[in-house]
């Protein structure tokens, strides 16, 4: 087994970790500066360590600098950081732009109506996660049978943990796929978290995850993404631009002053939009706002051909 394998080879080889002394050799994350060879046997062999069997996901391109041995509960990883001559790819000529106000329900809103429910992972598994929980607390603290127990209560929130990521992969996947440039609000979600009565369900749609993982597909893709100034996107009118006060539960924006009724998420996703256009000097959409709530068949907002600044 693998596992088994490294557990033994790096145990040979801790005298020559002087450096890690505080990490436990079951909960190794480090960097190993050593030369990496991957033969043709699906084996990765590791100098001064000896080879060890893998499970290759894909063929390395580049030049290895580095490999790091991480474990994940029972489950080892090494992962290669290359130096490729690739350059990014070139400048996209922007033809849709989107804002997307994120949120707890929706996770988020588009500036063209559109809308996405959060999947809950957590709240879905949070019975079967108590019940181990319970199951934990009851074990005597340093036996055997606590460790198990533990182990079972980490695979659980491993479980959550990768269903939340590959959502968002998906999502992220889908945005940068159907849109050129793409606008989201730079929140400061650690001083959001603060909030003990939003902290949980903050955490679990998990809104740094998908601008993260958004960012940087775009960026390969030749797309653009921008953040922008969070304040008063909800209250703003995207139509006339007056400020119109409404608290968190009042879900639809009706402006007093032009009369755009519209779902608060959708005004806020379009002035998100608008603020980030600004922003990279490519100036409004000729569209106006979705008029009423999202529509069945969501608009498509659209903005002129741009060449990436």
């Amino acid at each position: 087994m693998f596992v088994e394998e490294l557990i033994r080879v790096l145990r040979i080889f801790s005298d020559t970790l002087k450096t890690m002394k505080s990490l436990d050799i079951h909960d190794l994350k480090a960097i190993l500066d050593i030369t990496v060879l991957l033969t043709h046997k699906q084996d990765l062999e590791l100098s001064k360590i000896g080879e060890v069997n893998i499970k290759l996901h894909r063929d390395l391109i580049g030049k290895i600098k580095t490999c790091t041995i991480k474990r994940d509960i029972d489950i080892w990883y090494a992962s290669f950081s290359v130096e490729i001559n690739d350059s990014l790819p070139e400048k996209t000529v922007i033809k849709s732009a989107v804002g997307i106000d994120v949120g707890i329900n929706p996770l988020v809103a588009l500036s063209n109506g559109e809308k996405k429910k959060p999947p809950k992972y957590l709240l879905q598994s949070e019975h079967k996660l108590a019940k181990e929980q319970r199951k934990l607390s009851r074990k005597q603290i340093g036996s055997h049978n606590r460790n198990k127990q533990r182990i079972k209560v980490a695979k659980v929130h491993r479980h959550i943990r990768q269903q939340r990521a590959d959502f968002h992969q998906n999502l992220s996947k889908k945005l940068v796929e159907k849109y050129d440039f793409i606008a989201f609000e730079d929140l400061k979600i650690k001083n959001m978290m603060r909030n003990h009565h939003l902290a949980k369900s903050i955490s679990d749609v998990s809104w740094n995850m998908l601008q993260s993982f958004t960012t940087y597909k775009a960026e390969w893709a030749g797309k653009v993404v921008t953040f922008v100034n969070p304040k008063n996107t909800s209250q703003e009118c995207s139509s006339c631009g007056k400020i119109v006060r409404k608290i968190l539960n009042i879900k639809i924006h009706q402006c007093p002053y032009c009369g755009l009724v519209l779902d608060r998420h959708v005004n806020a996703a379009i002035n998100i939009l608008n603020r980030g256009m600004k922003k990279v000097g490519l100036g409004y959409t000729d569209l106006m706002p979705v008029r009423g709530l999202a529509q069945d068949k969501p608009m498509t907002q659209e903005a002129h051909d741009f060449s990436r600044g």
